[in-house]
């Protein structure tokens, strides 16, 4: 498999020294944090690179961009997708995976270990601990620690609290990757 920073795999699809360099092409500056806002409604998105996070059986296979799903950028999701790789090894970036309720009480556990590491002034190192993607990490360089670090706490509180809250009666989450 494929790894860019900090041993983060995203498949196998992605050649390394293609990928990993390329953020040296682009950098995201702080006004780019807008990557982090959660979306709740299908019709608000711009583009298709999103992740969505389905709390109930699909309707049909592989439908998406579903009412009640939650959206997040592929951008913001790179940095919790260790989490998700933890809680279940069928976890993959590029798929539909559903997750039971025995991966959604481990992705909660490790998105609660993960969060609670960036309450007060995190490192970079710490901010990035579950990040994996096709760009290495300095493609965030122009972003200072603090904002990007307040930014992912967000996201990934209103992540975990979306899947406590979504998850109880169906005991189900389908993550459709990209």
């Amino acid at each position: 498999m494929n790894r860019c920073t900090n041993g983060g795999s995203i498949g196998t699809a992605v050649s390394t020294a293609t990928s990993c360099s390329a953020s040296s092409l682009m950098s995201y500056s702080t006004e780019d944090l807008v990557v982090f806002e959660p979306l709740l409604d299908p019709s608000a998105r711009n583009g298709t690179s999103y992740f969505e996070f389905h709390p109930r059986e699909l309707p049909k296979t592989n439908a998406c961009w579903l009412p009640g799903s939650l959206f997040l950028r592929d951008a913001a999701f790179d940095f919790f997708v260790e989490c998700f790789q933890r809680a279940s090894a069928s976890f993959d970036y590029f798929s539909f995976v559903r997750f039971g309720s025995n991966e959604i009480r481990r992705l909660i556990e490790e998105l609660t270990i993960y969060l609670d590491s960036l309450k007060s002034a995190p490192t970079r190192e710490q901010l990035f601990a579950n990040y994996a993607s096709i760009f290495t990490d300095d493609i965030w360089s122009g972003v200072p620690t603090q904002p990007l670090s307040e930014a992912v706490l967000n996201t990934g509180r209103t992540l975990r609290r979306f899947v406590r809250s979504n998850t109880k009666e169906s005991a189900c989450l389908w993550i459709l990757g990209m």
